[in-house]
């Protein structure tokens, strides 16, 4: 009985005469991840017409690479395989669209199919806070306006806040405040998220640092954000809708 299995990565957008490296690198890399066991694959030659990286895999490696393949299949695989699995298709979508396979002698494992178009997402309410400079407060109403300004000198208009706590509010002008309240996100196409408006419901002042030194502060923390963070914070959102 053979000790080794050979897998084949189909990657049709390419041949091997017209592949970047670069972009070979990164699909070698994400298959890697999704199978699991990179340590354990040896490339051993790519065939033409598409681009196909063939892997020399011990047999027991294969076997857990087709449990693996079935566990992406219905949703499942530890996160790091489900990210690799959502770049890869990412990958084919930018690379005209036709479906990347991991193969084996018996046919197709994995199919990579091209990722839908990012679509911009308006107006998602959650909790939240915001740090920035406190630029403006003014208005009529039960209610005033506050603008505040991000570090990267982005000003955001759609602040809000009771009269009582805009007149307490007020006294710290163009002082670096962390306010807290209801907030609206937007969600760009690239997957960047972005505050649009919030009711601010309390506030506290960040101290005598610089506000480009306290979220350098933050940034610096220790902080173990788990492979799926961007994940859990799109469900808690879909949550609160």
């Amino acid at each position: 009985m053979a000790d080794f299995e050979e897998l084949e990565f189909v990657i049709p957008a390419y041949t091997p005469e017209t592949m970047p490296l670069n972009r070979l690198l990164e699909y070698l890399e994400q298959i890697g991840a999704v199978i699991g066991a990179p340590a354990e694959m040896h490339l051993v030659r790519i065939e033409h017409s598409s681009t196909k990286p063939v892997f020399r895999v011990p047999v027991p490696s294969a076997t857990r690479a087709r449990d693996t393949a079935l566990a992406i299949s219905r949703g499942d695989g530890t996160a790091k395989q489900r990210g690799a699995y959502e770049r890869i298709r990412k990958m084919v979508r930018k690379d005209g669209g036709k479906n990347a396979l991991l193969n084996d002698h018996r046919g197709v494992v994995l199919s990579f199919p091209a990722a839908p178009e990012d679509v911009a997402i308006f107006g998602i309410r959650q909790a939240g806070h915001f740090d920035g400079l406190l630029n403006r407060v003014g208005g009529s109403g039960d209610f005033s306006s506050i603008q505040m300004q991000e570090l990267n000198g982005d000003v955001i208009s759609g602040f809000s806040a009771s009269r009582y706590l805009a007149k307490e509010m007020a006294a710290l002008l163009y002082e670096p405040l962390r306010v807290h309240g209801q907030a609206i996100w937007d969600r760009s196409t690239t997957g960047r998220w972005k505050l649009t408006s919030m009711h601010i419901q309390s506030y506290e002042r960040l101290g005598d640092d610089s506000l480009e030194d306290v979220v350098k502060e933050l940034k610096a923390a220790p902080v173990n954000w788990p492979d799926d963070a961007d994940q859990r914070l799109q469900r808690e959102r879909d949550s609160v809708q």
